[in-house]
């Protein structure tokens, strides 16, 4: 059992172990990694993190207290209200990611309704089947419904007439991505804002990877269809602040047509004898860090540092499809509107799998995804600034990885090509987190440092063959046995 060392350690041997720390880290630095991680140039960085210090200690609990972090939050939301179609009737607050901006959504959305119908005790909220799984996770904290609405299969895009029909008396809020993560596509938001009115429903916009990048995409002279708060049904809006805006991890904003709608979102107590609490957001204390980095940030990189970052990472994303489209065993998933993308596999010679464990064997990082009732499984690139000079080389890399594996494919593990589906649903019909090791024996799977699966080709094959309900219990299991 680990315990606090008795006598305290000096700086050095304290960094030293940190940095000793990273060791099986992906190693980001170099800019091949196309997940998690979004950086510009290390000159914003620095600016970044130098502000970000600054701010370190100050509390954004109370702002009488510190009434920097109140200006720094009042000057970034009515900026990006600005970049988003909004006016000075737009408020908003920071949180520190996409899944805390979507939860308060939700929840604002919940209280509104029980405002509004104080006799209904059932809501719901509609989604696309490509809506990111945080709205999954408020559904499930805040206790309420959520239908997912199936995309078109070609396109990707959520099919307005199926949210249409979907609608009943329990639903509250309906919700439409600006672009998906999985695939970058944009879903038809001015067809569900004009639903929206009609049905007097509210509309949440999923903006947190295309808010800080559709509208400069725009305003370099490429069609983007509109999403903002220029159409009058969007009510508010999702957008996250570390992915294209380059700001440190733990930035995120969520934005409301007007205060009247926010008000929801504000949770009030002093029903105890302590401080008077108010709470805008799910954090209590938290630090002014982050937005003083968001507000650098803006600063530094201005419209025109932002307009230069979009143009390079479209570029890359230009260059990446147009060799797709060369190789005949690989596809494109829908059409992306921006540098987020994912292409699967069309022979059943070349595993997608395979192909994604051999790219990162070369040094890339791609996100596997797996296959879904209305995607096939797929490779998935998130082109963020810093990889926009190693492009040339992913590509190359790309072409030879696939020439070789069509030549020379890799070994399959046996067990798991004999499992068929009905087999794996018969496995896994009683299974118990007690299972999970039997499971990795089953599969001839050995554990790497600190507990993760050394073979992870093996374990997206199996995960991809099993039910969503199915992954769900596996990878519950696991992360309880990890952590």
């Amino acid at each position: 059992m680990n315990k606090i060392p008795n006598k305290g350690q000096d700086q050095q041997q304290i960094l030293a172990e940190l940095k000793a720390f990273k060791g099986q880290d992906l190693p980001w630095q170099a800019g091949k990694i196309f997940a998690y991680i979004y950086q510009t140039s290390a000159a914003a960085k620095a600016v970044a993190e130098a502000a970000y210090l600054s701010f370190l200690p100050e509390n954004g609990l109370d702002p009488t207290a510190f009434p920097s972090l109140l200006h720094l939050e009042q000057q970034i939301i009515g900026q990006l209200a600005s970049l988003l179609g909004g006016n000075e009737e737009v408020k908003g607050n920071c949180t520190s990611g996409g899944t805390e901006s979507v939860m308060l959504a939700v929840k604002t959305a919940r209280d509104y309704a029980r405002a509004k119908y104080p006799d209904q005790k059932e809501f719901e909220i509609l989604v696309p089947s490509t809506a990111h799984p945080c709205f999954y996770k408020a559904a499930h904290y805040l206790n309420i419904g959520i239908k997912s609405i199936a995309v078109d299969p070609q396109t990707q895009r959520l099919k307005v007439a199926d949210m249409r029909a979907a609608i009943s008396e329990k639903t509250i809020l309906l919700v439409g991505s600006a672009p998906s993560y999985a695939h970058g596509v944009m879903d038809p938001i001015a067809e569900l804002s004009a639903l929206a009115l009609e049905k007097d429903l509210l509309l949440h916009v999923d903006a947190c990877v295309g808010g800080m990048y559709l509208p400069f995409l725009r305003e370099l002279g490429h069609e983007v269809p509109p999403f903002g708060f220029e159409l009058p049904g969007v009510t508010s809006i999702s957008c996250d602040l570390h992915k294209f805006g380059y700001v440190p991890k733990g930035c995120s904003t969520i934005l409301y047509r007007n205060k009247e709608l926010r008000q929801h979102q504000i949770f009030s107590c002093s029903q105890w004898p302590g401080y008077t609490v108010v709470n805008p957001t799910v954090l209590s204390s938290k630090t002014g860090a982050p937005m003083a980095a968001a507000w650098a940030m803006f600063q530094y990189m201005g419209l025109e540092g932002y307009q230069k970052a979009v143009a390079d990472c479209q570029a890359a994303r230009d260059a990446v499809i147009a060799a797709l489209e060369q190789l005949p065993s690989l596809e494109l998933i829908g059409q992306p509107e921006m540098s987020l993308l994912a292409f699967a596999s069309k022979d059943e010679d070349l595993s997608i799998f395979d192909l994604a464990d051999q790219l990162n064997e070369k040094g890339w990082y791609v996100q596997v995804q797996l296959a879904s009732p209305h995607s096939p499984a797929a490779i998935h690139l998130s082109i963020s600034h810093f990889n926009c000079p190693h492009i040339s080389s992913f590509i190359t890399d790309l072409e030879e990885t696939v020439a070789e594996l069509m030549s020379s494919p890799v070994e399959e593990n046996e067990l798991l090509a004999a499992l068929d589906h009905s087999m794996l649903a018969l496995l896994m019909e009683d299974f118990d987190p007690a299972m999970l090791g039997q499971f990795q024996e089953l599969m001839g799977l050995e554990s790497a440092e600190g507990g993760l699966p050394a073979d992870m080709g093996a374990v997206n094959q199996l995960l991809n063959v099993l039910s969503a309900k199915q992954r769900e219990d596996v990878l519950l299991a696991f992360m309880n046995e990890l952590i």
